[in-house]
Parts: C-alpha cells; structure tokens; sequence
C-alpha cells in the first residue's frame, strides 16, 4: 500500500507539472490585444463627444474646427441656425445698399425713412413671413408639429419662388417691354446680326410660375388625400348604418310577420309508450 500510494503522488505532481507547462504553451498562442481591451474601451469613454452641447450643432462643429464661441455670441449663431432651417430663404432677402436695383419698391424709401444700409432687407424678409403665415393658415398647418416638417418647409420653398417672381415683376414694371433685341449671330462681312427675342423677366416668371404651380399641387395633394379619406370613411360608416338598420328590419317583420298557434301537448311517463 505505501509503494501505490507514492506512485499515485508521482502521478499527480506529475501532471501538476504538464498541466503548468501546457498553460504556459497556450499563453503564448493567446492574443494580447485582449488583455489591452479595458484600456481602449476607457480611452474612448474619455475621448467621447460632450452631449451637453451649449445651443446647437453649430457651436460643437465650431469647437472642433478649433474656433471658440463666447456665451455671449450664442444668440448671434442660434438665430442663425433658425433662419436657415427651412432652407435657402433664409438668404434670399437683398443686402439693402444705396444703389439697389429695387429702390423703386422699397416702403422705406417712399416713407422717407432711413435705410437699413449693409442689413437684410426689412421688406423682403417681411413678405416672406408674411407668405408663410398667410399658407399655413390656409392649409391648417401646425409649424410646431414634426408631421408637418416637410410641408413647412414646401411653404418656405414656395415664399422663396414668390419673392423671386416679385423681383422679376419689378424689372418687367421699370422695364414693360415684352421682347429686346440681341446679338444671334454675325454676317460673312461681320456685322452683327440682331434678333427679338423675350426679356429674362419674363423668362423667370415664366419659369417659376410652373415652379409655384407645382408646390401647391403639392401641398393641396396631401389635403385632398386627408380629404378622401375621410370623405371614405364616411360612406363605409353610413353604408355600415343603413346595412345595420336594414337587418332590423327585416329581422322585425320576420318577428311580426307571422301568426302564432297554440298546441296541445301532454307529459308522458318515462317507458310509457309513445301513441303517435
């Protein structure tokens, strides 16, 4: 018995040894980028963007172009964002200058009053709000609700092509002629050779006429669609109400339709037999 006891010792310090060896073999296959893991995953919990971003987006992309926005200019870059949400009409409106082509429409100018030299036209930016005010409530759109998101910004798109027309209209006013003359080509002897041929104005409002024809179709296609629907819906329930009152109808004078009989009948005993 003592000689199998220490055999069976040597066996296991035996394998205590293989078993030691062979972990030793497998470290060296293992891979030690896995060991690293929590290191990177800390990296980048340090490196991630603030979500806390003061105003908006454009305060953060600033920063990380390495352009620095003061608390107090916040207001000058959310007014900025807000402007230019529903897109380019944002910039559409002139840069009021003495010499401007559009002198002869401005309000200011014909009130005598002061104007606005190096700033956004008041007038313009004035026309377009009130475009935008005027369809929305025509089109009973809520602009604080994101399901209306992209027909504000149709409308916005539609005050826009509006503006342009009315410039275009402007010059067509200064300027009523409908055809001016240009150059279409050059004689063998090199003379010039002129041709009639329509105002740019008139081009551009010939243009966005379509342009302005398309955005509210549209816009009115989504309200005709709420519209049939609706209307739809209305014919399913009233022909539901008339199928419904039918079937009781029909159920009444089948109740009161027929005649009622009385007839005799009696209780037999159980096992008595039946006299039919």
């Amino acid at each position: 018995m003592f000689i199998q006891g220490l055999a069976y010792l040597g066996l296991v310090l035996r394998w205590s040894v293989m078993s030691e060896k062979s972990r030793d073999i497998m470290d060296l296959f293992e891979d030690p980028k896995e060991e690293e893991e929590p290191e990177e995953e800390e990296e980048l919990i340090n490196t991630s963007v603030d979500l806390q971003l003061p105003s908006n987006a454009l305060v953060a992309f600033a920063k990380e172009a390495g352009v620095e926005i003061p608390k107090e200019k916040y207001n000058i870059i959310e007014n900025f964002m807000d402007r230019a949400k529903h897109g380019h009409q944002a910039a559409l409106p002139m840069i009021c200058r003495a010499n401007c082509p559009f002198l002869g429409m401005c309000p200011l100018e014909e009130a005598g009053l002061a104007l606005p030299i190096g700033k956004k036209c008041p007038a313009e930016k004035a026309l377009i709000h009130q475009w935008v005010a005027k369809t929305i409530t025509a089109l009973n759109i809520d602009p604080n609700d994101p399901e209306y998101a992209v027909d504000i910004d149709m409308v916005y798109e539609l005050a826009g092509v509006e503006l342009l027309r009315m410039r275009a209209g402007h010059h067509m006013s200064t300027e009523p002629s409908l055809v001016e003359e240009k150059i279409v080509g050059y004689s063998p002897q090199g003379q010039p050779i002129y041709d009639e041929k329509p105002k740019v104005a008139l081009l551009i409002l010939e243009k966005y006429s379509r342009v302005v024809g398309k955005l509210r179709e549209q816009l009115l296609a989504t309200r005709k669609s709420q519209a049939q629907v609706g209307q739809l819906a209305g014919d399913i329930s009233i022909r539901t109400a008339n199928i419904m009152a039918r079937a009781k109808l029909i159920a009444k004078e089948r109740r009161g339709g027929g005649s009622i009989q009385d007839i005799d009948f009696e209780v037999k005993e159980d096992g008595e037999a039946r006299t039919d």
